[in-house]
């Protein structure tokens, strides 16, 4: 079995040798000394996911921020624990506020899909007189079942066998929602190429396409 090496023992006060220092004790030692790069950083990733969270219009920009956050803190820890680094206080801490950015964003996003609708929310179908218009099309060859609207409410239609765009309307006056447009092909011996976009007062917000399968989404305030 191995053991650590062991080094001669330092001169020790009162005349009594010190106990001899391993080397695992003396990378423990250097580790305390060096600073935690990683925790720092997802501290610093993990504050700015937190702050965007709260500000209209940047707040998609919290996930990926908080995610990264996230995955650096945890090799942090992981560097503390293996003694190549110290700070381990720095890192747990670091892990706390990236989780803590990371569910801030999602209640947003849910209370901002649930909740915050305003003014009787999202309309399926339009509503003549809502200040803003939602479209959704999908284009498919081979025809498609389509599924659209927000998160808390969609609407199952079909597309028809056309190279003509199928089109379906929402609109809604305030609020912040997550559009979904899903479209998957009904006839799976066709090879199939589905299109689906949405639009938000004619300007293009999400586009995808597949084979079998398109999936687009689009967070809206």
């Amino acid at each position: 079995m191995m053991t650590d090496p062991q080094y001669p023992p330092a001169t020790a006060r009162h005349g009594r040798p010190a106990p001899p220092v391993t080397a695992t004790e003396r990378r423990q030692a250097i580790a305390k000394r060096s600073r935690n790069i990683l925790a720092v950083v997802a501290l610093v990733l993990g504050v700015a996911a937190l702050v965007v969270t709260f500000v209209p219009d940047v707040e998609f920009v919290a996930w990926p921020l908080g995610g990264l956050a996230l995955i650096l803190a945890i090799a942090g820890l992981v560097q503390v624990k293996k003694g190549t680094s110290g700070d381990r206080g720095l890192a747990i801490t670091a892990t706390a506020v990236a989780a803590v950015a990371l569910l801030a964003s999602a209640g947003m996003l849910l209370y901002s899909t649930f909740l915050g609708s305003g003014d009787s929310g999202l309309h399926l179908p339009a509503v003549a007189g809502d200040k803003h218009a939602v479209t959704f099309q999908v284009t498919s060859a081979g025809g498609a079942t389509v599924r659209y609207g927000s998160l808390s409410d969609q609407r199952t239609e079909n597309a028809p066998a056309s190279t003509d765009a199928w089109q379906g309307q929402a609109s809604y006056n305030s609020g912040s929602y997550l559009l979904t447009l899903t479209a998957d092909t009904r006839n799976a011996d066709v090879k199939n190429e589905i299109r689906c976009a949405i639009l938000v007062d004619g300007k293009k917000v999400a586009e995808n396409s597949g084979t079998t399968i398109a999936l687009c989404t689009a967070n809206v305030n």
